[in-house]
């Protein structure tokens, strides 16, 4: 008898560790997941053009010319990327930045060196 009442209060507690377990289990699966975060988002930066340049399909000069940059004008830029090394007025760069151009044009890129500011003509984010 003593070893029947052992043996079923060995089983009691063994079953009530067993249920908080798997309460404390669903407890875990039932609370609700974080949202994700939005990504945040790029804005575009307003750069200056201190030469005329062309701005182009490709950060390169054998692709099709869009249209180009004028000192003295601000346009509004996306990003920038490396491309074909170019020289103008006694700088070089192979530095290229993609200018935001009204819907229907297509965007483009135009060398950093034509734009004022640092070498990528003030555009923190890279393509």
């Amino acid at each position: 008898m003593r070893t029947t009442r052992k043996a079923a209060a060995a089983a009691a507690g063994a079953a009530a560790l067993l249920a908080m377990s798997v309460t404390g289990a669903q407890a875990a699966d039932t609370r609700q997941a974080e949202p994700a975060a939005a990504p945040a988002q790029v804005l575009n930066t307003q750069v200056h053009a201190w030469l005329r340049a062309n701005v182009r399909e490709t950060p390169n000069t054998g692709s099709a010319i869009l249209s180009y940059v004028s000192p003295g004008y601000t346009y509004s830029a996306i990003c920038w990327t490396y491309g074909e090394k170019v020289t103008l007025e006694g700088y070089t760069s192979s530095k290229w930045v993609l200018i935001d151009r009204p819907w229907p044009k297509k965007n483009g890129y135009v060398t950093a060196i034509a734009l004022s500011g640092d070498s990528t003509g003030g555009v923190p984010n890279r393509c």
